[in-house]
């Protein structure tokens, strides 16, 4: 695996330049993808210590629920584009689709942990930090809008309806948890 060329197949997708040489696209790709899925996790608990030590520092956070709810985030994505692709019958492009998303959320989420990591560091006051965390992540509707259209093979409605139906049932993950007081 490597991520440089990862990397680059993740700009080409989002770009205009053939990505599919930077991706392993067989049947193996798709659960090696998923490592990047794993990867959410941690990057998630810096932003999630970043909010903590924002709000009060002395605080202890609650890693079981976050840590419930970041995998519940991650898993969100597979399932609405396994049933996006069943609904338009674009089942062939469904591996591809999660494959090369998988990788590309990864990165932008890095970034999003490298300036609030940054943050907890003492290196960069908060409001830079979380202005730069909340653009990388509402970058990601582009990413997903992008890649519904390019991978996933989507007209540009389906991939706007896409890309919106993917952020919104993030958001209901993230509301459904925070009306239960789970996290």
């Amino acid at each position: 695996m490597n991520l440089v060329r990862i990397f680059n197949g993740v700009v080409n997708a989002l770009g205009d330049k053939p990505w599919e040489d930077g991706f392993d696209l067989t049947p193996r790709g798709l659960p090696r993808s998923f490592i990047a899925v794993a990867a959410y996790i941690p990057l998630g608990l810096i932003a999630a210590r970043a909010a903590v030590k924002y709000n009060d520092n002395t605080a202890t956070m609650p890693y079981g629920p976050i840590l419930m709810t970041l995998g519940l985030i991650a898993l969100t994505f597979p399932l609405m584009a396994y049933v996006l692709c069943m609904l338009f019958d674009k089942m062939d492009r469904f591996r591809p689709w999660v494959i090369v998303r998988n990788w590309a959320v990864l990165f932008a989420y890095a970034i999003i942990a490298a300036a609030l990591g940054l943050y907890l560091l003492g290196v960069l006051p908060f409001f830079p930090a979380y202005v730069i965390a909340l653009t990388l992540y509402i970058t990601t509707l582009a990413i997903d809008v992008r890649l519904a259209w390019r991978v996933g093979g989507f007209d540009w409605v389906g991939a706007v309806f896409a890309g919106i139906l993917i952020s919104a049932a993030t958001m209901m993950v993230l509301s459904f948890v925070i009306s239960q007081n789970i996290a």
